[in-house]
């Protein structure tokens, strides 16, 4: 189940981002904290049984890319934005393979879709088919370079934008 994230849940945020990204693709924490602060509701814990497991969030914009620059500069943030970034789909290692991220990941595009026209994201390579299976188009190569890895941008446009 989703919980909206405020300020108060940053160390466990920062927590999940560090457990579940490489060092030099996990977000800082003085860069989460200016994310939450230019736009927590773009930012959900996943909880089971009150128990926070994982995370999904990122900022807005108005175009169908996550640009690099966003991951740390939370002043690019969009409010009124055509397209929620997701910057980040985190569930703890010993939560994986359980369905969770999905149910997450469906659950926060259920709440945000009124809102937007669509979803982007960047994906590695073994991710494509997961999103895919979230309603996620795969678009290609990434321009990204973030954390000097190889990204594949995805989209997900809401029904009524089709």
């Amino acid at each position: 189940m989703l919980k909206k994230v405020t300020l108060t849940d940053l160390e466990i945020i920062d927590f999940i981002e560090k457990t579940c990204f490489p060092s030099q693709e996990a977000a800082s924490k003085d860069s989460l904290k200016a994310r939450l602060e230019v736009y927590p509701e773009g930012f959900y814990l996943y909880c089971v049984n009150e128990t926070p497991i994982g995370y999904i969030g990122g900022l807005k914009n108005n175009h169908c890319e996550l640009p690099d620059g966003m991951y740390e500069d939370a002043s690019l943030h969009q409010v009124n934005g055509d397209y929620q970034l997701i910057f980040s789909v985190c569930i703890l290692p010993d939560y994986r393979n359980k369905g969770y991220a999905r149910k997450m990941v469906k659950e926060y595009v259920s709440l945000k879709e009124n809102e937007v026209k669509g979803f982007v994201l960047t994906c590695k390579d073994h991710l494509i088919p997961f999103y895919e299976s979230c309603g996620f188009c795969f678009q290609g190569a990434s321009k990204s370079v973030h954390g000097n890895a190889k990204w594949n941008d995805m989209i997900r446009v809401n029904e009524r934008e089709r």
